[in-house]
């Protein structure tokens, strides 16, 4: 238990008049609210040292490997160093209308709109199926975090998948979301 949580709920108890004296359940009281919250203040320190990369462990390091794209496989030190590296590095060179180019040179008829954080692609892969694996290339390159896509359409049919050159477990390559899959046109 955390003394300092101790001594402000006890002076916050005598401020309300309530005796919290040895052997009370008024002293039980206090004594697991303190534990609580001596418990949720590990739990959120825990959570603290994660979001930063120096602190990172675990989890935290693993998410910041997938994503500067470092092997998991490699040491905690080697990890971190990695990560500082890839933090380094220079960002902000994006051109506005970039991720729109890319979209749009994909093949004719595409073009994609952004509504505040859903973006919807319109164009038709029929015919040309190798332009998912392009299409998964563009928007993990340019895609921000929390942002949907879509396409504009109602999906592919059975037949059309099993007509495509691609296996099942193909489509986890192609790093599209089952939002963009699902709405193919």
């Amino acid at each position: 238990m955390n003394d300092e949580i101790y001594l402000r709920l006890s002076a916050l108890f005598e401020k309300l008049g309530v005796s919290a004296g040895d052997g009370t359940s008024e002293k039980g009281e206090l004594m697991a609210y303190c534990t609580a919250i001596s418990a949720l203040q590990n739990k959120l320190d825990l959570i603290f040292s994660q979001i930063f990369a120096d602190t990172a462990s675990g989890i935290g390091l693993s998410l910041f490997c997938e994503l500067l794209g470092i092997d998991g496989s490699l040491s905690d030190s080697e990890k971190h160093r990695l990560i500082k590296e890839g933090l380094s590095q220079r960002y902000g060179d994006y051109v506005f209308g970039t991720m729109t180019d890319e979209i749009e040179g994909l093949a004719k008829g595409f073009s994609m709109t952004v509504d505040n954080f859903r973006i919807t692609i319109r164009g038709s892969i029929k015919g040309n199926i190798g332009i998912l694996s392009a299409l998964g290339k563009i928007l993990e390159k340019y895609l921000l975090p929390c942002t949907v896509v879509s396409f504009g359409g109602n999906g592919m049919d059975f037949d059309y998948w099993d007509s495509s050159p691609y296996l099942f477990e193909d489509y986890d390559n192609l790093k599209l979301s089952f939002d963009v899959l699902d709405t193919l046109e």
